[in-house]
């Protein structure tokens, strides 16, 4: 998981919607360092990545919500979407890294660097321990021509599932990009609206 960049300037003898506003300003630079990968599905690892710096103005959205304006928290529903999007993602991209490895391990697809294999079922998703298990799995048992064949037609459909996964996601983030998600944000934090009384900590 990528680490917080670490924020600087904050005042605590500040209002704290004050602070919240630079911590959401932060979190949503963090957020963008990411766009320039979603237009590639072979790019597991960097969409995970988003979904947490999504997640993280999200929750920075919802935590100081009483201290920021109040269209903050339509802005906070539209990231909870767009984080379940990238989270159904993630979880058929570790999905069909398990199909892979036991059907691999069954000797029932081909070995590493057959041209007709799935770009998402070349990178490593799964932790070593996980990889060992599922290895030491496979050998101990045999699997039947029928199971093989269950388990390959389950790949095909998760395939499918990410394929709709990942459109579902591009569609919705090139919709924010039209409506100029990011310019309008970083508008409301820029509103002269001050904080409700007892904004301090």
């Amino acid at each position: 998981m990528a680490k917080a960049r670490p924020i600087t300037g904050l005042d605590p003898w500040k209002p704290t919607g004050e602070n919240a506003r630079l911590i959401v300003r932060e979190r949503l630079a963090d957020m963008y360092t990411h766009a320039a990968c979603i237009g590639n599905p072979e790019n597991v690892q960097e969409l995970h990545d988003l979904r947490i710096a999504v997640k993280r103005v999200r929750y920075t959205l919802e935590i100081f919500a009483d201290f920021l304006p109040e269209t903050s928290k339509e802005f906070a529903a539209e990231l909870a979407d767009l984080q379940d999007e990238l989270g159904a993602l993630h979880d058929s991209e570790v999905m069909l890294a398990l199909l892979h490895r036991v059907l691999q391990q069954s000797r029932a697809v081909p070995e590493a660097g057959d041209e007709n294999r799935p770009p998402a079922l070349q990178r490593k998703l799964l932790s070593l321990d996980m990889v060992e298990h599922l290895s030491h799995a496979a050998r101990e048992s045999v699997l039947r021509a029928q199971e093989i064949q269950g388990l390959a037609g389950f790949l095909q459909r998760q395939e499918q599932r990410r394929a709709q996964a990942y459109t579902s996601f591009l569609r919705h983030w090139e919709s924010l990009e039209q409506r100029r998600f990011r310019e309008a944000l970083l508008q409301i934090l820029d509103d002269e609206q001050t904080s409700p009384p007892g904004g301090s900590i």
